[in-house]
């Protein structure tokens, strides 16, 4: 017989699964602001755990699901399931595209690609945020995304029947187009393996304590020693300690001078043979020269259609100065320039302080 929830997991134990995951997803969410360029909330953890019979995805029928795997740091697999509505919206932002009745929502290769991108991004960060909050490296490998047609061959494909299964639900918001939930799905032996650093047996902890109240006695025991209290008396004899305050007195006799400092800026620097060779050696090393006309930024799906002819537009009009870069560092401005027909920058504006951290 499967034992029960309660046999299984306290009180505590639910209460630090759902700590812990809140904490690692919700460390993810500002990864997928980003790459989504909306606010991205992911709040409210509701930990459950049910036999696999009893997991219910009515409410979010469509659904898709998303198969996390651990490689290293944990074992077992984590299962995410979202409304395909949700899906729907993440690979809208993610492909610049708005689903109509024209262009319908198909979960064909391409939004395949963009579910994985979105929940990779989104799993390593969380993998990331749970490597430091259990001291441990922790990897996954590449998500796997697919539509749940069936709900008790997605059920049986990863769990046996009755077998005890821990629910988690997420709120998820995502600025003002996306206010739902999602639910991770784990076994229990990933749950215990999530809280096995961490040890619960407070009360245990608390044990010790009355032994040192029993010590207490014994160090107010030595209290009849008061008697040697008298040796205060003594207090005057100590009060010459007094006289180290007084003492500093006769330092108003000493002769206060102004500090000298060196000029450095009165002798020229010499360089001896070796440094000038080592100078030398410095200035000679090559660097690499690059000149920037400007930049833009566009989504995948523009760029897959990129041909011959295309205009990018970029961020500077005609006319604007363009940027000088050295090794990848910014160290000036200028104009374009024709040179016997070979292209010239003149310089018109140095950065001094970006040439110094070349130097």
């Amino acid at each position: 017989m499967e034992p029960n929830s309660e046999e299984l997991f306290s009180a505590m134990d639910i209460d630090a699964i759902g700590e812990i995951l809140n904490i690692s997803l919700g460390s993810s969410a500002t990864s997928v602001s980003e790459l989504l360029e909306q606010r991205v909330n992911i709040t409210t953890p509701q930990v459950e755990v049910l036999r696999s019979t009893e997991v219910k995805f009515e409410s979010m029928e469509p659904a898709i699901a998303v198969e996390i795997n651990y490689v290293s740091g944990l074992s077992g697999k984590n299962i995410l399931v979202l409304k395909e509505t949700d899906v729907q919206v993440i690979v809208g932002l993610l492909l610049h595209t708005d689903y109509t009745e024209e262009q319908p929502f198909v979960m064909d290769e391409m939004s395949i690609g963009a579910i994985c991108e979105v929940m990779n991004l989104m799993m390593g960060a969380s993998a990331t945020a749970l490597s430091q909050f259990l001291n441990r490296a922790i990897n996954i490998s590449p998500p796997n995304s697919f539509q749940i047609e069936n709900e008790e061959q997605f059920k049986s494909k990863y769990y046996q029947p009755d077998q005890m299964v821990v629910a988690v639900k997420f709120n998820l918001m995502i600025g003002d187009l996306v206010n739902s939930e999602f639910i991770s799905l784990m076994t229990v032996d990933l749950a215990k393996e999530l809280i096995s650093t961490f040890s619960f047996d407070t009360p245990a902890q608390e044990a010790p304590q009355p032994q040192k109240i029993e010590q207490q006695p014994v160090l107010q025991k030595p209290a009849p020693v008061a008697p040697p209290q008298p040796v205060r008396k003594q207090e005057p004899a100590a009060r010459p300690a007094n006289d180290y305050a007084v003492r500093p007195e006769p330092q108003k006799n000493y002769n206060v001078e102004r500090a000298s400092y060196q000029n450095f800026d009165e002798d020229e620097v010499v360089l001896s043979d070796d440094q000038n060779n080592n100078l030398n050696m410095i200035m000679s090393v090559p660097l690499q020269i690059s000149v920037e006309i400007g930049r833009t930024t566009k989504p995948i799906k523009d760029i897959l259609d990129f041909t011959s002819g295309t205009i990018v537009e970029l961020d500077k009009q005609a006319g604007s100065q363009i940027d000088v870069y050295v090794n990848g560092k910014r160290i000036a401005r200028g104009d374009v320039v024709v040179v016997d027909d070979f292209y010239g920058v003149r310089i018109t504006e140095v950065l001094s302080s970006e040439i110094m951290k070349l130097i």
